[in-house]
């Protein structure tokens, strides 16, 4: 987890210094989010060429966890050319605050990791090698300038959570409705840690809104300019709606 650590800072400061035209930017961000992508897969191929055989999971077919959903939009938001169109911001911030908080927990807190404390373990290897150049990869949004930090991330991260639970909820449906053992899709069903029964989704989605929330306020209070601030910002749109609706 430290070597991980040390390379994806090491690697995103390199990256803000060396990366300095835009098509140089838009490469490394694909590249970080195709490499997540094959490496995420990359066990189905070793285990087939060593043993003949490959055990499919069902995170392979499906996004089941928080990581498996960033991912994908990771892959979504690079590939997408308009950089300046709702989606892309909206897909581009929710990844990156997304993708910072589900990366390290998904790192730090993986009981895959805590079972098998050896990377001689390629089931274990591809899963951290895949979660670092995932967390690089969010991070990068920020380090190569793709959003901006503000109130109105919390907008984004708002409806990507709505997301999880949406997929969750359907994934769940269908395991119960063909009759398959729980999978616990975005952990709706049981709470991420067993230890903490209280501590569900929706208390740890509405604490995390909550805390950002704060934090991104106090932060444009203190670094915008008063006409750049959220609450003038949505005063603004508001004032120009109505008078839409006068004219």
């Amino acid at each position: 987890m430290v070597i991980s650590a040390l390379l994806t800072a090491g690697g995103l400061v390199a990256a803000a210094y060396l990366c300095k035209t835009q098509r140089q930017k838009d490469f490394l961000l694909r590249f970080f989010a195709i490499i997540t992508v094959i490496i995420h897969y990359s066990n189905l191929w070793v285990d087939y060429f060593t043993t003949g055989t490959a055990e499919l999971e069902n995170n392979h077919l499906l996004p089941v966890y928080p990581c498996n959903i960033v991912m994908w939009l990771l892959l979504i938001a690079a590939c997408i050319k308009n950089r300046d169109g709702i989606a892309f911001k909206m897909i581009a911030e929710f990844v990156f605050w997304g993708g910072v908080v589900c990366g390290s927990v998904g790192i730090i807190f993986n009981a895959n990791y805590d079972n098998t404390p050896s990377l001689r373990n390629y089931d274990i290897l591809k899963g951290l090698v895949s979660h670092s150049t995932m967390l690089f990869g969010c991070i990068y949004m920020l380090v190569g300038k793709y959003i901006r930090i503000r109130v109105f991330n919390v907008v984004s991260c708002i409806a990507g959570l709505l997301f999880f639970l949406l997929d969750g909820a359907i994934i769940n449906g269908l395991f119960d409705h063909f009759g398959i053992d729980p999978v616990n899709a975005m952990f709706l069903q049981e709470p991420p840690l067993p230890q903490f029964p209280w501590m569900s989704v929706w208390l740890l989605g509405a604490v995390a809104v909550t805390l950002l929330f704060g934090a991104l306020a106090l932060y444009e209070q203190k670094c915008f300019p008063e006409n750049e601030r959220w609450y003038n910002q949505l005063k603004n749109k508001i004032q120009k709606t109505k008078e839409k609706e006068n004219v």
